[in-house]
């Protein structure tokens, strides 16, 4: 009885911490698509209090660390505004889903892109 109330605890444990990570997802909420990049990188960002900006101006974003960035976009066509106003800095890549682009360091992106999915993209 008891080994079974461990094995419990252990499952239960691993999924409170969102060890589970689906690959290709589509992001509702751009702090879910943060918590996604920690899980990956183990790099934080910080936090918005609503996506009410992604109604407004089509997007939003979070800070990960002192150079990643997480975005969530309402349109295919925004996202590429925002790629377009936005160029990598040298050694970054886009790493890009269904709505969410992250922007990263290579390491960083490779690892979001191996946990997350989508496209690994240098320009």
């Amino acid at each position: 009885m008891r080994k079974q109330f461990v094995v419990a605890s252990m499952v239960f444990g691993l999924t409170a911490c969102g060890a589970g990570v689906e690959k290709n997802a589509e992001y509702q909420d751009v702090n879910q698509l943060g918590a996604a990049y920690e899980s990956a990188t183990g790099v934080a960002c910080t936090e918005t209090e609503t996506d009410d900006d992604l109604d407004e101006f089509g997007w939003v974003y979070n800070n990960c660390g002192a150079h990643g960035q997480v975005m969530l976009f309402a349109s295919d066509a925004k996202r590429d505004e925002i790629k377009r106003k936005n160029p990598l800095d040298e050694g970054q890549r886009w790493v890009q889903g269904k709505n969410w682009i992250v922007k990263a360091a290579q390491y960083d992106a490779e690892k979001v892109h191996e946990a997350l999915g989508g496209e690994l993209l240098e320009s």
